[in-house]
């Protein structure tokens, strides 16, 4: 592909996820109260087309504000991983399902947590936070994917599984209000098991230039396990937080939407593989 193919296709694709925000801002400021109301999931009435829209309609400005940064940043930084190994066509088949089906996974699994927990409760939900949850998931495969493609697989299985058990240890500790040794202990565990056989296969010190690609990944893994951090403290607030004006943050969406993430991201990826044999054999 040629500088300017690259270029065209980088644009598009820019064109194509800033979109969705302004999709977003048109539906809260531009789309009057009374239709807005008719897109919200009320758990009561459990229209259909609701566990679509929903995701799309928000309650306030900052509510809007606060989930457009969040897609912001997961979005940027998935796109990036994805466009450094190459792996752009995977990411814009995974966007979509991002956009369109997880919506609907994260609002039927938050009715069934409140029906079978809650049943007394009547919540209506809306906004894009379970999508952006969703997203957090993404960039954590394609964090993965990012580590695979410039080192190996053993290496990518062990640095997306400790940026999880972190990211698991940073929830509890927002909500125990403290290390708990329950919780750390299992997390320190995970991470011992995953990298101790590693470090006894051996290691080997990289110089020139396989030590610049070695703190090129380093430096995205931290990166990206701050930009996760700073999704899931703004994902899950403090107890105190959850109920704020008589709206309650609906931190199972959110949960949901992370695991759900992760899910259409691998299945997506393994499809992705799957094609491309296919393609290959058409060949």
């Amino acid at each position: 592909m040629t500088d300017t193919a690259v270029r065209r296709s980088i644009t598009l694709d820019a064109t194509a996820l800033l979109s969705i925000p302004l999709l977003l801002i048109a539906i809260h400021f531009l789309t009057p109260t009374t239709l807005q109301n008719l897109l919200v999931f009320d758990h009561t009435r459990f229209n259909i087309y609701t566990l679509l829209t929903a995701a799309y309609v928000h309650a306030s400005n900052l509510h809007l504000y606060s989930n457009l940064l969040g897609y912001g940043l997961t979005a940027t930084y998935t796109y990036a991983l994805c466009l450094d190994v190459d792996e752009l066509p995977w990411f814009r088949r995974t966007l979509p399902l991002h956009l369109i089906a997880l919506p609907i996974l994260v609002n039927l699994t938050s009715y069934a947590i409140f029906q079978f927990q809650y049943p007394e409760a009547d919540p209506v939900s809306r906004g894009f936070s379970g999508v952006v949850g969703g997203l957090g998931g993404f960039l954590l495969v394609a964090l993965y994917v990012f580590v695979k493609e410039r080192h190996d697989g053993e290496l990518a299985y062990a640095i997306g599984l400790v940026v999880f058990l972190l990211l698991m240890q940073l929830i509890d500790l927002r909500y125990a209000g403290g290390f708990r040794s329950s919780v750390t202990g299992l997390v320190v565990l995970g991470g011992l098991l995953v990298f101790v056989p590693y470090v006894r296969n051996g290691v080997e010190i990289p110089d020139g230039a396989a030590r610049r690609e070695a703190v090129i990944t380093a430096g995205a893994v931290g990166l990206v396990g701050v930009v996760l951090g700073v999704l899931i403290l703004g994902l899950f607030p403090d107890s105190e937080a959850l109920v704020e004006g008589g709206t309650f943050t609906n931190v199972f969406a959110h949960a949901a939407g992370f695991v759900w993430g992760i899910i259409i991201g691998l299945l997506s990826r393994v499809g992705f593989f799957k094609n491309k044999e296919i393609l290959r054999d058409v060949k």
